[in-house]
């Protein structure tokens, strides 16, 4: 029976975001195709038609969004085998998303049982290509070992590759290494500043970490307002333990330091750096 993937798997949740699929952004260049266009409008009966016209000619793009709608089951019948077939096409024409995606599929074991191997080959090749979603995936096998020994030296690189596109969990993870001195030199500025770029774009892990430097003045002078701040920010996506820290630091401030912060913190919106690729499905 296959994985459906719009289950978490493992730590990482791969829904419609991770996939590239955000139906509600504008996510279209000026010259967009006929299918995109009708992907951004839910018209997934006719993306499947422009994709399929564009794939059969040997466009790499529409193999790429053509696998998406079968690995989706958006406008046709979930297909894990040819959703494979079509992004390993694309792949093959060096494609660097695609190669992401056939990673992607062999790590998560879609369609076949997991192969950490070949899902690192391709991994490599599509970071190697310019893929941050594939640097950062690889940088994952090789922190955490899947099928070998970890590699936090390469594992790091990986992740610096991600971050520096704007990453907001590698940016994080990053900075966890660089915190623990884990396969980097340990530095409590650059893992603040690593914290503070995936904060900013609404990462609630790095949002408490950011805290928890201010709270031990780690990085930074000690401040419990920037540490409430951000302990704040975390607490509104649901993370319990930058609750309880929250808790613990506003019994070091007055009342009115409390409003303020929570005031800002109420209207503080994120800010997402990473580019993604106009003529592919997002």
């Amino acid at each position: 029976m296959h994985h459906s993937i719009k289950h978490c798997i493992g730590k990482r949740c791969i829904g419609a975001a991770v996939l590239g699929i955000v139906t509600g952004c504008a996510l279209l260049a000026a010259d967009a195709s006929a299918g995109l266009r009708a992907f951004q409008e839910g018209d997934y009966k006719t993306a499947l038609r422009e994709f399929k016209a564009g794939a059969d000619t040997g466009q790499t793009d529409a193999e790429y969004n053509l696998a998406v709608l079968y690995l989706k089951g958006l406008g046709v019948a979930e297909n894990l085998d040819e959703a494979f077939r079509l992004f390993r096409m694309a792949a093959d024409q060096g494609h660097a998303q695609a190669e992401f995606r056939v990673g992607e599929m062999r790590e998560k074991g879609w369609g076949a049982p997991p192969n950490y191997a070949e899902a690192q080959r391709w991994y490599q090749k599509a970071a190697d290509g310019g893929d941050a979603e594939a640097a950062e995936s690889l940088a994952e096998l090789l922190e955490e070992g899947y099928g070998q020994d970890p590699d936090l030296k390469r594992a790091a690189e990986r992740y610096r590759q991600a971050a520096d596109k704007g990453l907001r969990e590698a940016q994080y993870r990053l900075g966890l290494l660089t915190e623990q001195g884990r396969g980097v030199a340990h530095d409590d500025a650059a893992a603040m500043k690593l914290y503070t770029a995936a904060a900013n774009q609404g990462y609630a892990d790095a949002e408490e970490h950011l805290g928890l430097l201010y709270l031990h003045g780690k990085g930074a002078p000690q401040d419990n307002k920037q540490a409430y701040f951000w302990f704040t920010l975390a607490t509104k996506q649901g993370l319990k333990s930058a609750e309880h820290k929250r808790a613990e630091v506003i019994k070091k401030l007055t009342p009115e330091d409390v409003v303020q912060l929570e005031t800002t913190a109420w209207k503080w919106r994120p800010k997402l750096e990473a580019q993604r690729n106009p003529a592919i499905i997002q």
